[in-house]
């Protein structure tokens, strides 16, 4: 076994410096790609002789297997593959058939990159799951959602810099492969470049795919594929499970998230066909067919990732009754949380419970500010951007430009003309988002809603917070106020350097800020033109937006033991 993990040691090192300079695009001659490609090949061949040979000292036991579904698949792909260079030899020159190494083919290349990661990944990855095989450390469920969304961004960022991930004209630059990846994955939709025209199908599938994990969260699809296939969860990953989906009671994290992969899923479909049976009537898209265009915006849209394969998002569509209706509810009911959606269908279809106080805020939240912002955008843009248009295509664009700043990022409007009294409120629910345990950022409706009524009740004299006749503990509506500061602190941070670094309009940054927190997407159209300094900054806050606000929650949650002793109180003036 030693030898074996010292072996594989080298392999991840080399495996390591082969993806450094694959992806970094260091000029080769033909014969050091050559001599690359014959080293990845080896690595490759290792790392599945090391699988084989781990089993066999298992007595190549069937649990074993079931312990490494992700080393298996990824031999099984490449026997696959063997398979499928045999088939594709006769077609190759003769001095290649002998091997299957300088096929030309986009799936090899492929194949050869994912192998490559799981690698170098696959010590983080024991890690985080708490085996032993690389090491001991086991980390705390807030930095554990950290680094499974760290790791699907770095895996995304690869997946981009290949050539078959954009159009035969252009290639991506390092800063904006790992932006896109980082909006893809914290399901914001903010982009330095047209997601259309720039990418290839592969592209935008590989930005697809990083948008439904994204949503849903690594550890949520997994979990899920586990369960499915026989494996049950320990107490630590029902306890970083409940945590990740703001689930109290462990016994139901099983069948919660079985139902919401489920639920996605249907969720998606349904908005796919809706979309179809408003596009079918065009002519033909640009960028692909009716179906798969339907396919991607509803994904996008449950996601609340906001990315669009149109160059203008929907405006075109404004007017379309179906289409605002179909994306504006995907974009709510993701953002509401699964937990939300579950108890709604428990208690409404199935008669199994009762709703709870989260649901019961959350829903009066959000239609709250669906009203409110569907009102203050129709007064704000009467005489501006909604001038020309009839009644109902007004109150239409002006709904739908309150539904999708609380993170979803579509838009009908132009967002550079709106007034500045108008972004700034958009600015207002970009910061509140979506609600806990749904795809969006933000602070959640429900820390909006205990601030709000904390504020309420220190007005009418009352000591508690009440809502819907029940007390709000006093921690909670601490945990809420302190959660608002520490946003406030970093994009106060983030806003500074922002300004001080980036020649661009004021207001446009703050909306671009506020738009990356709340992984909205929406933007004035400064993304492009910021500097590399400005778009890391951007892709920080988009992180910090999609884990930050529920790494803090938990960090905040997790109790460190009371002091012994206490100092004296004294009295310091307020107000």
């Amino acid at each position: 076994m030693a030898a074996l993990n010292v072996i594989m040691i080298i392999a991840t090192v080399i495996a390591l410096i082969s993806l450094t300079i694959d992806l970094g695009g260091v000029p080769l001659s033909p014969s050091t790609e050559r001599n690359l490609a014959i080293l990845d090949w080896v690595i490759v061949s290792i790392f599945i002789a090391e699988t084989f040979v781990r089993w066999g000292l298992q007595g190549f036991r069937f649990s074993y297997l079931k312990k490494h579904l992700l080393d298996f698949a990824i031999v099984s792909l490449f026997l696959l593959l063997i398979i499928a260079a045999i088939w594709y030899a006769p077609t190759l020159a003769h001095s290649k058939r002998w091997f299957p190494l300088f096929i030309n083919l986009s799936i090899v290349r492929v194949y050869i990159l994912i192998t490559r990661f799981y690698i170098v990944g696959s010590p983080l990855m024991k890690a985080v799951g708490g085996m032993k095989r690389f090491t001991n450390v086991r980390l705390a469920p807030s930095q554990l959602i950290a680094f499974s969304f760290l790791f699907v961004i770095l895996m995304g960022t690869g997946f981009l810099l290949l050539p078959e991930a954009t159009v035969a004209s252009e290639r991506i630059s390092f800063v904006d492969a790992l932006f896109t990846a980082t909006s893809a994955t914290c399901v914001t939709g903010l982009i330095v470049v047209d997601t259309g025209s720039y990418f290839s199908r592969f592209g935008q599938i590989i930005i697809l795919i990083l948008i439904q994990i994204g949503g849903l969260g690594l550890m949520t699809i997994t979990t899920f594929f586990a369960l499915l296939l026989g494996r049950g969860m320990s107490i630590r990953d029902s306890v970083i499970m409940g945590e990740a989906l703001n689930i109290k009671l462990i016994s139901r994290i099983p069948s919660i998230i079985i139902s919401a992969l489920i639920l996605t899923f249907i969720f998606e479909a349904i908005g796919a066909m809706f979309l179809w049976s408003t596009w079918v009537a065009f002519p033909k898209f640009e960028h692909g067919s009716v179906i798969y265009y339907s396919i991607f915006h509803s994904i996008s849209a449950f996601c609340n990732a906001g990315f669009s394969l149109f160059n203008n998002s929907f405006e075109d569509f404004k007017g379309d009754f179906t289409l605002n209706m179909t994306i504006t509810s995907l974009v709510i009911f993701g953002g509401l949380g699964f937990a939300v959606i579950m108890n709604l269908i428990r208690s409404k279809m199935l008669n199994q419970e009762k709703l709870t106080l989260h649901t019961k805020l959350v829903l009066t939240v959000t239609a709250s500010l669906l009203a409110i912002g569907t009102l203050v955008i129709l007064m704000a843009e009467w005489n501006n951007s909604l001038k020309d248009l009839p009644f109902s295509t007004k109150l239409m664009a002006s709904y739908f430009q309150s539904v999708t700043p609380r993170t979803a990022g579509f838009n009908t409007l132009h967002i550079g003309k709106l007034t500045y009294a108008c972004q700034f409120f958009m600015m207002i629910f970009m910061f509140i988002g979506a609600s806990p345990g749904g795809t969006g950022g933000g602070i959640k409706t429900s820390t909006f809603g205990i601030v709000i009524s904390s504020i309420w009740s220190k007005f009418i004299g009352r000591d508690n917070v009440e809502i819907f006749k029940r007390n709000i503990p006093r921690d909670t509506v601490n945990n809420a106020f302190v959660l608002i500061m520490l946003v406030l602190l970093i994009l106060s941070i983030f806003g500074f350097i922002l300004l001080l670094t980036q020649k661009v309009e004021p207001m446009s940054i703050l909306f671009e800020l506020f738009s990356a927190f709340g992984t909205v997407g929406l933007s004035t159209g400064i993304t492009s033109k910021l500097t590399g300094l400005g778009k890391i900054v951007i892709i920080l806050t988009m992180f910090i937006g999609r884990i930050g606000p529920l790494t803090s929650a938990l960090a905040l949650a997790q109790r460190h033991g009371k002091a012994s002793y206490e100092y004296p109180d004294e009295n310091v003036m307020v107000g």
